[in-house]
């Protein structure tokens, strides 16, 4: 899940990178975006195109340390190179990969952003993008004569071609990315093999993240109380999801729908929510797949269950569901929950 709400462009850098060896020009400065008009231009530019889909990680077939974005972005997001000198790495390399006839040349971006939040984190990223599409726009000018009109090329920043959003999170396994490549067959998928060499996560962490997600997700839009849920149940469905993780080693739907959802019809629609879910990430969750301890520890912060009534009291839930009563009092005009126990501790 991505929300860049309220995420701030920090630094921007163009570079030129060609398909020939000296057609390369590097900038020694990054650009200024002081202007409010253009930072948001180039803002929406860069991050309006990505949507919750599915996340990719770098990867090399011996060691993550050959892997060159890897790297750079390593040692950028560590302090140990500044910004511009990872642009230069970043456009060095990709000059180096682009050798298919085919591949266009065009200008290489690379951004820095924070205030990101990627499946519920806060964090800091790193944008890769290369805009290779030109279009023909009309530009109206002031002359001695009046008003004239020429044409120029230039780039819309209405889709990008190819792009890349590395986030600064789980770095000992590839770290986050999405990934956008607009490509055509002649060029056999460069930018993502080639250049970034990252692969779709699919394995037990991503998966298990994913359902995790889903779990979320499926709470915070359903059990609602527009769907007559009340908050109790929300926190139920949430402390029984936690439990359900933490207890197997391998998830299966049809246990988890018995332990966790019970009730048939919860199920039913709880599947229904889970393939709306998939066609929006793009990829499927599988109904059976082996919990990622990893995954489950890191995604212990949404399982936070507290009942918020008014400003005056909070209620956490770690379960017993069947210990915690809702009403209504006539007399007040006012809810209530009464709470079982069997001692304070």
């Amino acid at each position: 899940m991505l929300d860049f709400s309220n995420a701030e462009l920090t630094e921007v850098i163009v570079h030129s990178v060609g398909i020939e060896t000296d057609d390369i020009i590097l900038s020694d400065a990054p650009s200024d975006i002081d202007d409010n008009l253009l930072n948001s231009l180039l803002r929406e530019y860069f991050l309006g195109s990505f949507r919750n889909q599915g996340f990719y990680s770098f990867e090399h077939s011996s060691s993550l340390e050959l892997n060159e974005l890897y790297s750079y972005c390593s040692d950028f997001f560590e302090g140990n190179i500044n910004f511009i000198e990872f642009s230069r790495n970043v456009a060095n390399h990709l000059q180096h990969v682009s050798v298919h006839p085919n591949i266009k040349g065009g200008e290489l971006y690379i951004a820095s952003f924070t205030d990101m939040v990627v499946d519920g984190e806060l964090t800091d990223g790193i944008g890769i993008f290369k805009a290779e599409s030109k279009e023909r726009f009309l530009h109206v000018s002031r002359d001695a004569k009046g008003l004239k009109v020429t044409c120029q090329f230039g780039t819309t920043p209405r889709k990008l071609d190819k792009a890349c959003l590395v986030f600064n999170t789980e770095k000992d396994f590839g770290y986050k990315l999405c990934v956008i490549d607009n490509t055509n067959r002649d060029e056999a998928k460069y930018w993502l093999n080639d250049f970034l060499r990252a692969k779709l996560r699919n394995d037990d962490f991503y998966q298990t993240k994913q359902a995790i997600n889903l779990c979320r997700e499926f709470v915070e839009e359903v059990v609602r109380p527009e769907n007559n849920f009340v908050k109790v149940d929300q926190a139920d469905i949430l402390c029984k999801t936690r439990d359900f993780f933490k207890a197997n080693e391998v998830f299966d739907l049809k246990e988890f729908e018995e332990v966790v959802l019970e009730e048939p019809k919860m199920a039913e629609t709880f599947r229904d929510f889970k393939q709306k879910y998939e066609e929006a990430i793009g990829c499927n969750i599988p109904d059976s797949f082996k919990i990622s301890t990893d995954a489950t520890r890191q995604s212990q912060k949404f399982f936070k269950s507290v009942v918020k009534l008014d400003k005056n009291f909070h209620i956490y839930i770690h379960g017993g569901r069947d210990r915690v009563e809702r009403g209504f009092d006539p007399d007040t005009g006012l809810n209530y929950y009464k709470l079982f126990f069997d001692k304070e501790v």
